[in-house]
């Protein structure tokens, strides 16, 4: 569904990324989606978390609803939904990010182990570029947003959102002559769901 009244500011020149995702998220409902913005990554943000670790090469965030207080007497006001993606512009690609997927199911890290099982923890992948990056980035924050609205019949997790990413990567390398790399992408994605299945 259109929405003339989104903003999107991309300052990492990724026009036809960005299209590409603008195209897909056209199919949904955005009104209560604010602005998109893309930004390049700092310095400080490519650090790796930990000792030893891959930096970073996206970061992706999706802002829900706040309600703002202006006084006693005057009306709530409510921004609507926001995303914000940094992208590393340097040539370090391909790059290898890391970040929620599906593993083989465990306990929960919790002191009473009868809690349950899970299947999230850290996976790697590669992106070929920072289209793709930017491809995949977008795609996660949109994922939220999409989770959030009701849009899409899963939960707004990390792990979630990741696969969502490599759902639109894998499509947008497939349509940009990028064939091996989508597939290595696909036989992760396939892993997860085959993982995801035997937990169920």
């Amino acid at each position: 569904m259109h929405n003339s009244a989104l903003s999107v500011t991309d300052r990492t020149r990724a026009d036809p990324a960005v299209d590409y995702v603008l195209e897909r998220l056209a199919a949904f409902d955005t009104r209560l989606l604010e602005w998109i913005r893309i930004y390049p990554m700092t310095a400080n943000q490519h650090e790796p978390l930990l000792s030893g670790d891959c930096p970073p090469a996206t970061l992706s965030n999706c802002w829900l609803p706040r309600e703002r207080y202006a006084g006693p007497e005057l009306p709530q006001r409510r921004h609507m939904y926001r995303i914000k993606v940094n992208i590393w512009l340097d040539g370090d690609y391909p790059a290898t990010e890391r970040g929620w997927g599906r593993v083989p199911a465990r306990l929960l890290q919790q002191r009473n182990p009868a809690k349950g099982m899970t299947t999230r923890g850290v996976c790697e992948w590669r992106y070929p570029d920072r289209l793709c990056a930017t491809v995949h980035a977008l795609a996660r924050a949109i994922f939220e947003f999409l989770a959030d609205t009701r849009q899409v019949d899963q939960n707004p997790s990390k792990s979630n959102a990741t696969a969502w990413g490599h759902k639109w990567s894998i499509a947008w390398l497939k349509e940009n002559g990028q064939a091996a790399t989508a597939a290595a992408l696909s036989a992760q994605l396939v892993e997860w769901t085959l993982i995801q299945s035997k937990f169920m």
